[in-house]
């Protein structure tokens, strides 16, 4: 019995959990299905963080949050990102891993990745009418 429950210790800690609601997952925990996954969300203050990752040599048009606000962290890869309506690789920065880009819900964005994919970590915070079930960052 001794060592179940110390297996089990051994268990719940790799994952870190200390508390109902306390969460704290190493990189190599967090598995990317379809290149994004939820790792939390808080209907009670409408928060939601995602990690996505975009793959290499891609383009994205011109989008952003409809509602809301949001804080983009580059985890992994180098993206190049600008802001308006359109599409201007003229207005592109670059944004080394631990960079960070947020904007009003009234900007758009637009982004490109170059030779290696780009892993992105996204919370949106949306107001107290959103729905937040199945939302998705600029969609």
């Amino acid at each position: 019995m001794q060592k179940l429950s110390t297996l089990v210790a051994l268990l719940l800690s790799s994952f870190m959990v200390h508390a109902a609601g306390d969460i704290a997952l190493p990189a190599d925990k967090i598995l990317l299905k379809d290149g994004r996954t939820v790792i939390d969300e808080n209907s009670d203050f409408h928060v939601r963080t995602i990690r996505v990752q975009i793959p290499a040599n891609k383009e994205l048009e011109p989008h952003g949050p409809k509602e809301g606000y949001f804080i983009v962290t580059v985890i992994s890869g180098t993206l190049q990102l600008g802001f308006g309506s359109k599409y201007d690789a003229a207005k592109l920065q670059t944004l080394p891993p631990g960079s960070i880009f947020t904007h009003p819900t009234s900007q758009q964005h637009f982004a490109r990745t170059g030779n290696e994919p780009v892993v992105l970590q996204i919370t949106s915070i949306r107001p107290n009418t959103a729905a937040t079930k199945d939302a998705k960052h600029g969609q």
